[in-house]
């Protein structure tokens, strides 16, 4: 956007890495309460999930036992580090988006934290128990002697609670970009790379020891977030933009993107099959905005404005794609 395009790519580099050292730091800082007590909370967690009523957890593996604390620690401090987090999202992405974008953003930031929460308590709380006691059950009416890990126990706890987060987010920036109108079937290909490939990457990451365990949970990921997106990835597109592909003077193909400005409702009946109509756009914040992710999807070398009687209302977008020729009213 223009509010940050003078500013070079290092300073937005320094700025990001600033910004992640200070979260690094804050995030070692957070965990350190949580790992002095993490004795007493995987106790809780325990006591929670265990379905016996007689002692029937054992410790097969101390040193898991040891990478366990450390991890769940890990995960509690980033927890409480959340809002600042945020925070440091926020103020960082927001000079560079446009209104929309700034609505999308904000949602994600908010849902996604709290749906999570609340996913969460009701996982720990009921549904965990219940899948943990079921079991326990299927093995008692067989008449099995029940020995259960502690570890295992714990790290089944965890992935069900990191599968949750992985879909909770991606979900979140597919429904929010859905609502605020950034994301429709014309452009849903786009979000699903960026989005199915971050998760993709993380989950895979994540089980990197177990690369079959690992790629069954993806694709169950990606499955999920698929469906639950489905509405808005099949949604119809807001406009229909059709560039004029011409040769300029230099023999060179150019794509040009005409569109129709009405400020004051003086529709032209007359208008072509390639002229975009976005009526009010020399007024209206957010048909400037359509006009703006419009550019920045379909990238035309030359953006031809019609029927405009406010020419200066589009210097903002001449300082946001330099390399796009915008003529206005010629």
């Amino acid at each position: 956007m223009s509010t940050d395009s003078n500013a070079r790519i290092s300073t937005h580099t320094n700025e990001l890495f600033a910004r992640i050292g200070i979260m690094l730091f804050l995030w070692v800082v957070a965990s350190i309460p949580w790992l002095l007590n993490i004795d007493e909370i995987l106790s809780y967690f325990i006591g929670i999930f265990d379905p016996c009523t007689e002692g029937c957890l054992n410790l097969y593996e101390p040193e898991k036992w040891a990478e366990l604390r450390w991890i769940i620690s890990g995960l509690l401090g980033f927890l409480t580090i959340i809002p600042l987090v945020n925070l440091q999202i926020w103020n960082f992405s927001k000079p560079g988006l446009t209104n929309s974008e700034k609505k999308l953003m904000r949602n994600v930031l908010i849902l996604a934290p709290v749906t999570f929460l609340l996913f969460s308590y009701i996982s720990i709380n009921s549904l965990l128990p219940a899948l943990y006691q079921a079991g326990h059950n299927v093995h008692t009416n067989y008449g099995f002697v029940v020995k259960y890990d502690a570890i295992s126990l714990m790290y089944f706890a965890t992935t069900i609670l990191w599968v949750q987060l992985l879909v909770i987010v991606s979900t979140s920036v597919m429904i929010s970009s859905g609502i605020t109108g950034n994301l429709d079937v014309s452009n849903a290909n786009w979000w699903r790379l960026r989005v199915y490939g971050f998760v993709s990457l993380i989950s895979l990451l994540s089980y990197y020891e177990k690369t079959s365990y690992g790629v069954a949970i993806t694709l169950c990921t990606v499955l999920i977030i698929e469906v639950i997106s489905r509405p808005w990835t099949t949604k119809n597109a807001k406009y229909n933009v059709k560039l004029v592909r011409q040769y300029n003077n230099e023999g060179e193909i150019i794509a040009k993107m005409k569109v129709a400005c009405t400020c004051n409702n003086n529709d032209s009946e007359d208008m072509k099959n390639d002229v975009l109509l976005l009526s009010n756009l020399c007024s209206d914040e957010r048909i400037k905005d359509d006009l703006v992710k419009l550019i920045s999807r379909h990238k035309p070398d030359e953006l031809i404005i019609m029927n405009c009687q406010n020419p200066t209302a589009f210097n903002q977008v001449k300082q946001t794609f330099p390399r796009v020729l915008v003529k206005v009213n010629q």
